[in-house]
């Protein structure tokens, strides 16, 4: 921090909250944000907006806030070991593209799983408490549909177009090659990751072509979950070949007296 900085902080530390918040409304005049300028409302506004937002709604944002911090501040720092990242535009079952000379790996992104406000354990009662949690994989899509509906005040039948919702679709084995869970639920850092690669997750027991919508997350990095992008480009380039848990335990249900 050079002198002139110093000393406008030294400023700002002095000033009350209410002249803190008149240089706040300067400084964002001076730097607005792009999304400001796009929809011409204030930062402030936009958070308003969110935080009075169903949970439905801030679990989508929180999604695509884990995206930005892997895009931005993840994926650089596999540069040095030849990766390098690749635009995409359009709908695909990846979030983030990269690429080493011709290879390509594609890079699902999802948020570590919370239930009633705390992360998700993974089966706590077959397993150490604690050393799974949950991810949920699955995908959501939007789009359109046109429906007839009746004109109000006459009998002129018009073509209406709404969009459309389907939250359930799963994902297939090869639609993307490491899943990157954001652990900000548990760890309370966005930048903290635990990743796999995508032939490694629990198959559906009645489709072994699909991926299981419940995945354990292990607590802690091990044989099979790395918190180091790089090392887990390294499995996916080696071909390497594992499963996230051998088998699932289920204990037999009690017999009714």
């Amino acid at each position: 921090m050079n002198d002139s900085l110093e000393s406008i902080q030294k400023l700002i530390n002095d000033c009350s909250d209410d002249e803190r918040r008149a240089v706040k409304l300067l400084l964002r005049e001076l730097v607005p944000h792009p999304l400001e300028n796009e929809w011409g409302i204030d930062a402030d506004t936009i958070l308003s907006a969110i935080n009075r937002s169903s949970d439905l709604t801030k679990r989508g944002i929180r999604g695509i806030i884990a995206e930005a911090v892997f895009v931005n501040d993840v994926v650089p720092g596999v540069a040095a070991s030849g990766w390098m990242s690749v635009a995409i535009n359009g709908d695909y079952p990846y979030d983030a593209l990269l690429k080493k000379g011709d290879r390509p790996a594609s890079i699902q992104v999802k948020l570590q799983r919370l239930e009633k406000g705390v992360p998700k354990l993974y089966y706590p009662r077959h397993y150490k408490e604690g050393s799974l949690y949950v991810v949920e994989v699955q995908k959501t899509r939007s789009g359109t549909k046109t429906v007839t509906t009746t004109l109000p005040g006459t009998d002129t039948q018009i073509p209406v177009t709404t969009s459309v919702t389907e939250e359930t679709r799963p994902y297939n084995f090869g639609e993307f090659d490491i899943l990157a869970v954001n652990m900000h639920p548990s760890s309370g850092d966005w930048k903290s990751f635990r990743y796999t690669l995508g032939s490694w997750l629990l198959p559906r027991q009645n489709n072994s072509s699909r991926i299981e919508i419940f995945q354990p997350v292990a607590a802690t990095p091990n044989d099979v979950w790395t918190d180091d992008l790089a090392a887990c480009l390294k499995w996916f380039e080696n071909g390497e070949k594992h499963r996230v848990l051998a088998e699932l335990l289920h204990l037999p249900e009690k017999k009714k007296k």
